[in-house]
């Protein structure tokens, strides 16, 4: 009875071979009946014929035999693995648990590297990653260029309307229009400021979003004589309205004028700018619905690409529409600005540059710690070189060894990365200065699945990569200095180039962020030193909006301008206080009105054609603190039958009349109103603190009453007592209106300059923490070689060496390390230094104060990290270093 070729049983040393084994049973069986059945009186062929007869269908039962085995063997194999690794992990555990410092020093190192590249993913991932809460938002297009027509205005020719747009349906399948505004909300508990978007009545089919409750609009309540409806957001719908759902067909107020619930959108929906309330924005557009913005309506075109569309092809399109209602003069002049830009694109804006760069910057201290960790874990591999060549000695392979020592840094790369989604998710707060205004409400921050499975993938990345380096190193353990690992030889000094190496890159990294660090520091230190205009201290500011419904003719605007300013001299303490139509540094950039001297020409020069129109009250200047040049301000007392009066800045003035002397003369203002010049003012810092500031044209809000309006007041009360005495002011006046926004001028600055600032102290964080990691790096590097180099010190030592020669020896050490780190660094902070010149303000991207500070303060960093270990060598005992030998 055959059962194969006997070399066959040699392969078994690579795993079971399971067809060859059922071809074996069954053979076997075979055999077996057909020998019975002989023993019975069966000639050979007939047994073997019965034998395969009675067994039946050999090909099924084959089939089955080796879908069993191969099933049986799978699993032993899971169970052999799962065993393996879950021995590994114990063993891994009870080593680091052995090691507490090692482990927790890994830990937070990891953790803070992971943790800071986790916190910009979540930025850079809602930004310019994470597909927008809209159906196939890649196909959404903003379009401009084009006109929502106004009732009444008599340029309504001069552009393409938004009809235009919605009849080219061979590159739109639908054209939407919103502009995002604010009004006073009433009805819903105490008067509240809501954030309000006018949208078109097909603005959520073009997005893609349904309402959650009730309904969106429909194209009549999208007519100028439409009804007035309102679709709340689901905040507004729970903290308002408790989450009724019989909300539905109930009524708001909003600026007085009633309004009828008819839908809620979905959690989340906030588009466009965190948006509270929608209602319909009426095309043609009604000036009756104007009180929901300032001076300027900040509208905007959205369209989705008809199927097969391109965003060229929509472009060509467009373009071709405008340049159709130029003169021909214009045509020439047409700007190359793309006029179909996507959705994504367009809300992130210049952001995309300073969240790119915070991303590359966490890299490179991801960077940082992961070379810490590698050089902790080929120390901690150098130590442990006896365990593993008598480990080695006794049987375990290569791989065995580096797989033990690859599931310690996993292991480690894990918790650092748990570590690290627990700080990125404490500081998404503090990151929310990064995101782009007009993202808000549509990509908020969150550590969702998306966060989640980065920081894994990246810890587990960390682990392998930076494990393995040591891993595999140590795994190379030659049994025969088991002997001498055991027997208390020294301890052999490996991985010491490398170790240097990763020094060495710790430090020129550490350098690049710390010359980041130092040219975005030296910038904002440039921003907040320039000249705003204005005095910050002891001034508060709120904001609110007159409903026209209320407050429906210019005499009672102006009667509540009085009055409010009437209660806050009236009630002490108050040294000055104003209106204006437009808060310095608020943002959006104000309305330009023309202005001509009266008789003169134009100025050739477009920018000096058009100065900012303020509407102010008299003590508004001395609010602020804005310094009269020439003449006087604005008169205190309203009279219609005298001539308007202006007060420029001095930009203004110059634009105009040069060194004269602009004041009694006369301008024209926006082609048709008069008005003489009274005085001149100092410049003020308009929309943006790193704008120049340009024209300025003050006018009386009494003559010209303006609904939204920002009051300021300036005196020594603490800031919150000043606060509190405007708002009383106001509601004594009129106990339902609504302010918002109330703060100190300060905080509108710091507002202003928070983008920067967030940038600045990000980067200068990261360049901290890169410097310390550096540090611990040269300290760690230096203290091993001390502990490998104590026989060799102690020689020196007892031969004549002076405290100082050893010093000398350990300092050159650490300072060549510091050398070649700050050469590199150098040379990369010099490479990469246009990477931060659109963030920069009043610095250029090679200012040598900024490298050459970096430089100092890393050599400084690193001579200490230097010196700590460098006393360890001055105690060292040469007598007992002899005695030992």
């Amino acid at each position: 009875m055959s059962t194969g070729p006997k070399w066959r049983r040699y392969l078994r040393f690579w795993g079971p071979d399971v067809d060859a084994d059922v071809e074996d049973e069954l053979r076997f069986h075979l055999e077996m009946r057909a020998a019975h059945l002989e023993a019975r009186g069966h000639p050979p062929d007939e047994a073997r014929r019965l034998a395969r007869a009675r067994f039946g269908d050999i090909d099924r039962v084959r089939g089955w035999l080796r879908a069993h085995d191969r099933n049986r063997q799978r699993r032993e194999e899971r169970i052999e693995a799962m065993d393996a690794i879950l021995f590994d992990l114990r063993y891994a555990l009870r080593k680091l648990r052995l090691a507490p410092g090692f482990t927790i020093a890994v830990i937070l190192v990891l953790g803070l590297g992971i943790g800071a590249a986790t916190a910009m993913f979540s930025a850079v991932d809602a930004a310019l990653l994470r597909p927008l809460p809209f159906q196939h938002d890649e196909r959404l297009v903003l379009v401009d260029g084009v006109n929502i027509p106004i009732v009444g205005w008599t340029h309504s020719g001069e552009m393409p309307t938004l009809a235009d747009a919605q009849a080219m349906h061979d590159v739109f399948s639908d054209v939407a229009a919103y502009a995002p505004g604010g009004l006073n909300l009433a009805g819903a508990g105490s008067p509240a400021r809501v954030r309000v978007g006018l949208v078109t009545s097909n603005l959520f089919a073009t997005l893609g979003v349904r309402p959650a409750l009730g309904r969106g609009f429909t194209p009549g309540e999208g007519m100028p004589d439409g009804a007035r409806v309102a679709v709340l957001s689901d905040g507004v719908w729970r903290r308002d309205f408790g989450g009724d759902t019989a909300v539905i067909g109930r009524d708001i107020r909003l600026n007085e004028v009633p309004y009828r619930i008819v839908g809620v959108m979905p959690p989340g929906f906030g588009f466009p700018e965190e948006t509270e309330v929608w209602t319909p924005l009426p095309v043609p557009f009604d000036p009756d619905r104007w009180e929901a913005f300032r001076q300027y309506m900040p509208s905007a075109m959205i369209a989705r690409l008809a199927p097969g569309a391109t965003r060229a092809a929509a472009e060509a399109h467009v373009r071709d529409l405008v340049r159709r209602f130029m003169s021909p003069d214009r045509r020439d002049r047409m700007s190359p600005e793309p006029l179909v830009q996507p959705l994504r694109e367009m809300l992130v804006g210049s952001r995309r540059t300073a969240l790119l760069v915070l991303m590359g910057a966490t890299a490179l201290v991801l960077l940082v710690a992961c070379a810490n960790v590698a050089n902790l874990l080929l120390a901690r591999a150098a130590t442990r070189r006896g365990e593993l060549t008598l480990r080695a000695a006794l049987g375990a392979g290569r791989g065995r060894l580096a797989r033990q020592l690859l599931v310690e840094s996993v292991l480690l790369a894990l918790a650092g990365g748990a570590l690290g989604v627990a700080l990125a998710y404490a500081s998404l707060d503090a990151l929310a200065g990064l995101m782009p205004a007009r993202l808000a409400g549509t990509a908020p921050l969150q550590v969702d699945l998306r966060v989640l499975g980065f920081s894994t993938a990246l810890a587990l990345l960390t682990g392998l990569a930076f494990g393995a380096w040591p891993a595999f190193g140590a795994s190379r353990a030659d049994p025969n200095e088991a002997i001498k690992a055991v027997t208390g030889g020294a301890v052999a000094r490996a991985g010491s180039r490398a170790r240097r190496a990763l020094v060495v890159v710790e430090l020129a990294v550490a350098l690049m962020l710390a010359v980041g660090a130092g040219l975005l520091l030296r910038s904002l230190q440039s921003l907040l030193a320039t000249e705003l205009g204005f005095r910050t201290e002891h001034v508060a500011t709120l904001e609110l909006s007159l409903a026209a419904a209320t407050y429906d003719t210019p005499a009672r605007q102006r009667r509540f301008f009085h009055d409010v300013l009437a209660r806050l001299e009236a009630s002490g303490g108050i040294q000055a206080a104003g209106f204006v139509n437009d808060l310095p540094l608020r943002g959006g950039g104000g309305v330009g009105f023309s202005v001509k001297p009266e008789g003169g020409e134009l100025p050739e020069d477009m920018e000096l054609r058009f100065a900012i129109d303020l509407a102010v009250t008299p003590g508004y200047f001395a609010a602020m603190g804005i310094p009269l040049v020439q003449g006087r301000t604005l008169s205190a007392v309203y009279d219609s039958t005298r001539p308007a009066e202006v007060v420029l800045n001095q930009r203004g003035a110059r634009a105009y009349w040069g060194d004269a002397n602009p004041v009694g003369r006369r301008v024209v203002v926006a082609g048709r109103d008069t008005a003489v010049v009274v005085g001149v003012v100092g410049d003020v810092r308009g929309s943006q603190i790193d704008e120049a500031p340009g024209a300025q044209l003050y006018r009386a809000l009494d003559r010209l009453p303006l609904p939204n309006v920002a009051l300021v007041a300036r005196g020594p009360l603490e800031p919150r007592t000043l606060a509190r005495r405007m708002v009383d002011a106001v509601r004594a006046v009129d106990p339902g209106q609504a302010v918002y926004r109330v703060r100190p001028l300060e905080d509108v600055v710091g507002a202003a300059v928070a983008p920067r600032r967030t940038n600045t102290a990000l980067i200068t964080i990261f360049g901290i923490v890169a410097v310390v990691l550096a540090a611990i790096g040269v300290y760690g590097v230096i203290a091993y070689g001390i502990t490998q180099r104590t026989r060799e010190i102690g020689i020196r030592m007892a031969l004549g060496a002076q405290r100082g020669d050893v010093l000398r020896l350990v300092v050159r050490e650490g300072l060549v390390l510091a050398a070649l780190g700050l050469v590199l660094g150098l040379a990369g902070a010099w490479a990469l230094r246009r990477v931060l010149a659109s963030l920069l303000y009043g610095v250029t991207p090679a200012d040598p104060v900024a490298f050459t500070a970096a430089a100092l303060v890393l050599l400084a960093v690193a001579l200490a990290a230097t010196l700590l270990p460098a006393r360890r060598a001055l105690r060292v005992d040469p007598a007992r270093t002899m005695r030992t030998e």
